[in-house]
C-alpha cells in the first residue's frame, strides 16, 4: 500500500478515511431511529441523535483522538458521538456490535464502488466492439504458440478480448455485496429481540438482509467479489500481454500511443516501450494474489475471530481501486491505438505462402487423400520459398494450375468465417 497513490482513482475516495467515518455515522444515525421505532429509546433522545449523529458535529479528529486511547476503532467513534449528544449518549449503538456498523459500511462501500466498476467496464466493452467493427475486415496472421499459424483478422482479436470481457462482466454482475447486518454479537438477535431493527436499518441504507449471520456476513460475500475483480484483472492482462507481444520491434503490428514528450528509457532515447500495459500486467498480478487471502477470511474460527479484519482494511479497496485504475490504463490504450497495416500485411506473408498450407492441404483431400496431402506440404515446407516449392512439385501441379495455386495460397481468401463472426457477435451484443 505504500505507493497505491499512484495508483489512485476517484473510486478510492469511497474507501477513505473521511468516506468511512460519515457511513458509520449514517448507521449509528439509523440504528437510533430503528431503536426509537420499536420504544427502545425516548422521542427526546430520538429527536436529539438525528440532530447531532453527522460530521457537522462530530468530528473525525475527535474519534482518532478517543481511538489513540481505547485502541479501538469504532468504539472510538461511538464515544465521539456520545460526547455530542449529552445524556442522549448512552442510547448510541443500542444493542449492536462492532461488525454491525462495520459490514454494513462495507456493504455500502462496494456496493458504491461495484457500480462505478461496472460501468467502466461497459465502457471498455463499447471501446473494443467499436474496434473489432471497425477492424473486422483486416487480415494478419494468427500465432499459435507463438508461431506463425494460418490468417485470421484483427476483428478477431479484438472480438476475442470482447467476448471474455462481457463474461467477467457478467461474474462481477453475479457478485452480490449490498449485503449488511444487524443481528447482534453471534448473529441471534438477542440484544434487539427482534430483526425489525436490521430490516429498518438496512431499507433505509439501500441494502439487502441475509438469512443467517454470525457477528459478521458470510465473506464467501467477499470472495466471490474479489474473484470478480481478479478475473477482470486477468482478461486485461490477456489482452494487454497480447498488445506488448505485438509491439515487439521484431513484430510492430500494433503500437501505444507515445506522446510527444514522453520518454521510454533513461538511458536509451530511442525506447518507446509498451509502459501501459507492462503496467496492466504487474498490477493484475497484485490483484490476483489478493483471491487468496480472500479464501483465507472465509475460515473464521466459530462466529467469528479477528483475524478477517486487518487484511480486509487493505484488500477490499485496494482490489477495488487497481481494477478500476487498469480498467481505465485500457481505455486509454484503445482509444489511441495504433495498428501498422505495413508491418501487419508484411508479417502476413512473410512465410511465403506457407501460412495457407492447410488451405491447400484440404483443397488436395479429395485429390490425393488428406494424409498424403499433408505429409507432402510438411516437406515443402521447409523449402525457403514455399509458393515457389508447391508450383514446382510435380503431383500438385497435375492438379492445379500456376493461377489456382496463387489464389489458394493468398491469405485473403483464408480468413473463413471471421467477418461474419464479428457481425454476428456484435448483433447479439446489441439486443
Amino acid at each position: 500500500m505504500l505507493e497505491i497513490n499512484r495508483y489512485k482513482t476517484p473510486l478510492a475516495e469511497i474507501f477513505s478515511e473521511k468516506k468511512k467515518f460519515e457511513l458509520q455515522l449514517l448507521i449509528e444515525k439509523e440504528l437510533a431511529a430503528a431503536n426509537f421505532e420499536q420504544g427502545k429509546i425516548p422521542k427526546e433522545a430520538h429527536d436529539f441523535i438525528q440532530e447531532k449523529c453527522n460530521s457537522n458535529f462530530v468530528k473525525l479528529e475527535r474519534a482518532k483522538e478517543i481511538e489513540k486511547e481505547i485502541h479501538h476503532d469504532l468504539m472510538s467513534v461511538v464515544k465521539a458521538i456520545s460526547e455530542q449528544c449529552d445524556k442522549f449518549g448512552e442510547y448510541i449503538h443500542l444493542g449492536a456490535t462492532s461488525y454491525d456498523i462495520q459490514d454494513t459500511v462495507r456493504g455500502l462501500q462496494l456496493k458504491e464502488a461495484k457500480a462505478i466498476i461496472f460501468q467502466t467496464i461497459k465502457e471498455t466493452i463499447n471501446i473494443v466492439k467499436e474496434l473489432a467493427v471497425e477492424h473486422k475486415d483486416l487480415i494478419c496472421i494468427g500465432r499459435t504458440h507463438g508461431i506463425h499459424a494460418v490468417p485470421t483478422t484483427y476483428g478477431m482479436k479484438f472480438g476475442n478480448f470482447l467476448n471474455e470481457l462481457v463474461l467477467a462482466k457478467e461474474v462481477l454482475e453475479n457478485a452480490k455485496v449490498n449485503y449488511g447486518k444487524m443481528s447482534g454479537a453471534v448473529g441471534t438477535y438477542a440484544s434487539f429481540g427482534t430483526q425489525e431493527i436490521e430490516k429498518h436499518v438496512l431499507k433505509k441504507v439501500g441494502l439487502e438482509r441475509l438469512p443467517i449471520t454470525t457477528q459478521v456476513v458470510s465473506r464467501v460475500i467477499y470472495y466471490n467479489y474479489i474473484s470478480a475483480l481478479s478475473l477482470i484483472a486477468t482478461v486485461l492482462d490477456h489482452f494487454a500481454r497480447e498488445i506488448r507481444n505485438l509491439q515487439r520491434t521484431e513484430i510492430d503490428e500494433v503500437r501505444e500511443e507515445f506522446s510527444e514528450k514522453q520518454v521510454g528509457s533513461s538511458t536509451m532515447p530511442q525506447k518507446r516501450n509498451p509502459e501501459k500495459s507492462e503496467r496492466i500486467c504487474g498490477l493484475a498480478r497484485v490483484i490476483r494474489s489478493n483471491i487468496q487471502v480472500a479464501l483465507e477470511n472465509i475460515c473464521l474460527e466459530h462466529e467469528r475471530d479477528l483475524t478477517n479484519s486487518s487484511s480486509e482494511r487493505v484488500i477490499l479497496a485496494e482490489t477495488s481501486i487497481l481494477t478500476h485504475y487498469i480498467l481505465l490504463q485500457m481505455n486509454t490504450i484503445l482509444r489511441n491505438i495504433y495498428l501498422n497495416r505495413s508491418k501487419i500485411e508484411e508479417n502476413l506473408f512473410l512465410k511465403k505462402g506457407s501460412q495457407c498450407a492447410e488451405h491447400l492441404m484440404i483443397k488436395m483431400t479429395n485429390k490425393i487423400g488428406r494424409q498424403k496431402a499433408h505429409e507432402l506440404l510438411r516437406q515443402l515446407s521447409s523449402a525457403e520459398n514455399f509458393v515457389k516449392a508447391v508450383k514446382s512439385n510435380t503431383t500438385i501441379s497435375k492438379f492445379y494450375t500456376e493461377k489456382e495455386i496463387d489464389e489458394i495460397l493468398n491469405p485473403d481468401n483464408y480468413s473463413g468465417l471471421a467477418t461474419e463472426i464479428i457481425e454476428n457477435m456484435v448483433k447479439t451484443l446489441s439486443k
